[in-house]
This record gives C-alpha cells, sequence and structure tokens, in this order.
C-alpha cells in the first residue's frame, strides 16, 4: 500500500512539473506585439513606422537648422533613412504586409538610425 502511495505521489509530481514546463515553454513563444494579431496590427505597425520616420526626418532638419549637424551630415542621415523607406517600401510591396520580423528588422534600423542622429548632432564636429 505505501508504494502505490508513493508511486501516486511521484506520478502527480511529475505531472505537475511537466505541465508548468508547458506553460514555460508557450509564454517563450514569439507574439505579436499589440493587442491586435489580424490585419489591423499590420495598418498599426505600419502606421508606427511612418510616425517615426516623420520624426527622425524632423529631427534631421532641426539638426541642420540649428547647425548641429553639417550638411554633409545631414545628407549622410537622410540617405540612410531614405533607404530604410525604401526597404520597407519592398517589403510590403512583397508580403502584401509587414510581418513581424520585417518590422523588427525595420524598428532595429530606425533605432540604430536616431542613436546616430543623437550622436551626430552632439558630437561638436558638424563634419
Amino acid at each position: 500500500m505505501k508504494t502505490s502511495k508513493t508511486a501516486l505521489k511521484s506520478l502527480i509530481a511529475v505531472a505537475a512539473f511537466g505541465a508548468a514546463l508547458t506553460g514555460v515553454a508557450a509564454n517563450a513563444q514569439p507574439r505579436p506585439v499589440g493587442p491586435d494579431h489580424g490585419p489591423a496590427a499590420h495598418v498599426d505597425s505600419g502606421m508606427q513606422l511612418k510616425n517615426r520616420v516623420e520624426n527622425l526626418r524632423s529631427r534631421i532638419n532641426e539638426g541642420k537648422r540649428f547647425r548641429k549637424l553639417s550638411v554633409r551630415e545631414a545628407s549622410r542621415l537622410t540617405g540612410r533613412l531614405n533607404e530604410i523607406v525604401s526597404l520597407q517600401r519592398s517589403y510590403e510591396r512583397s508580403n502584401h504586409g509587414l510581418d513581424m520580423r520585417e518590422t523588427a528588422t525595420l524598428n532595429a534600423k530606425l533605432d540604430q538610425l536616431s542613436a546616430d542622429i543623437h550622436y551626430q548632432g552632439n558630437d561638436g564636429n558638424r563634419r
């Protein structure tokens, strides 16, 4: 009788442990960002990217206007921004929208460009 109780307790413990691991593994799966995972999510990510591009373009123009960026620096940064916009359009044409990986790639490029705008605007060399 003791053996069957011990075996039953062990079986319950193994089942509980397995269920806990399944929950952890499910939480580790990548999920779409945002509350909606349908077509509206793609529209939202597209609008967010558009807003980010407009913001970066504005920052470059302000840096040039207030002489924090030289014409050469602003031109170089604007060229990089235009390349990102071109890549976004290419992604949108090829898949009829942006998937999570493409959105992440574009966001990473925009993050790097944002950091570079900040750095170039504050390095004081205006070259």
